[in-house]
């Protein structure tokens, strides 16, 4: 009887995606990608200032952000011509690049990608700007980022796949590689698009963090109504799973600890952030299992407040007044 339990589990999973999905076929979404890492590494080198020079002055935006923050090395009194040369002649980055032109040699899969989900955020939120895209190099600085509400950054090297072998296990050990894959590229990407609208959490308590974050998720879901929700929420289908079978009992969890409305990080940190586990919970209990009940919970607040728009969701109001509206109650089972 449990396996099939688990596999009628399994097939709500995959099929999650039961609402109307708007036809956004009509829209105008045009992509404009900027292979930033090829022009960086075709540069002269003999004449690096004036290659540097020009590339800033194309890419006024992006490049003071790549070259002085993203590469550019604390304290040093070396220029950015020097430093950028520093950067394109290290052995590491150079290998880097060419295995990241190796396996992203042809881009356009990814923009026929992002060009659908910008066609659905332009359908949810028309008047907000397209970004224009910049994929780059970054060694392993960071992944994916926007500057201002007209960039959105893409660093290559985040996405060669767990079997990666300079992936340091030290700074991403096996259960963030995991995520580091080409299948998450767009969503990792969508989802930095909107982290950017949403803004930081507004207050300290576990509850602030949840609802924040499952808002993130939510509108996420909705700008990539076709991907799977392995790469939606970034967790393996065996955890959906659990965590679809057991959400009542890790709702009273929180509320038996009294964690909804702590302020000690410390005490709930891996609820929201990547960890193997949560501590003092089942084995199964993957990280970051407080980010899916805010989605969750999100998902219910809209279920019952059909009026409210996505626009509407990104200025949400108090944490607590939406679980409230939400009427959240999972089954204990």
């Amino acid at each position: 009887m449990l396996k099939y339990l688990v596999l009628f589990t399994l097939l709500l999973i995959a099929c999650n995606h039961t609402d109307e999905t708007p036809d956004v076929s009509h829209i105008d979404a045009s992509v404009e990608v900027t292979r930033f890492e090829q022009e960086l590494f075709a540069i002269d080198t003999t004449s690096i200032e004036q290659e540097v020079e020009r590339l800033s002055g194309e890419h006024t935006e992006f490049g003071d952000i790549f070259f002085y923050q993203i590469i550019g090395i604390p304290g040093s009194t070396q220029s950015l011509a020097e430093n950028v040369g520093f950067f394109i002649s290290d052995p590491m980055i150079k290998d880097l690049y060419d295995t990241c032109q190796v396996h992203f040699q042809d881009f356009s899969h990814y923009e026929q990608d992002l060009e659908q989900a910008f066609r659905y955020f332009k359908y949810y939120f028309p008047d907000k700007p397209l970004p224009r895209v910049y994929t780059c190099i970054s060694g392993f600085e960071v992944g994916t980022f926007t500057i201002g509400d007209n960039l959105l950054g893409i660093s290559l090297d985040f996405y060669l796949g767990p079997s990666y072998p300079y992936y340091d296990p030290n700074l991403f050990p096996e259960y963030i590689q995991s995520y580091m894959d080409k299948p998450y590229l767009v969503s990792k990407s969508i989802q930095a698009l909107v982290a950017n609208y949403l803004g930081e959490t507004r207050g300290n308590t576990l509850l602030d963090y949840m609802i924040r974050n499952g808002i993130e998720l939510y509108v996420k879901d909705k700008l990539l109504p076709f991907e799977p929700d392995e790469v939606i929420h970034e967790f393996s289908r065996e955890q959906l799973s659990w965590l679809h079978n057991n959400e009542g009992q890790i709702w009273a969890y929180l509320m038996e600890q009294d964690l909804l409305f702590s302020m000690e990080y410390r005490k709930f940190q891996k609820l929201i952030s990547p960890s193997p586990n949560v501590p003092n919970m089942p084995p199964e209990a993957p990280g970051r299992v407080g980010n899916w009940l805010g989605y969750r919970i999100v998902s219910d607040y809209m279920d019952v407040n059909p009026d409210i728009t996505l626009q509407d969701l990104l200025d949400y109001p108090d944490p607590q007044q939406l679980l409230t509206d939400s009427r959240y109650k999972p089954a204990r089972g």
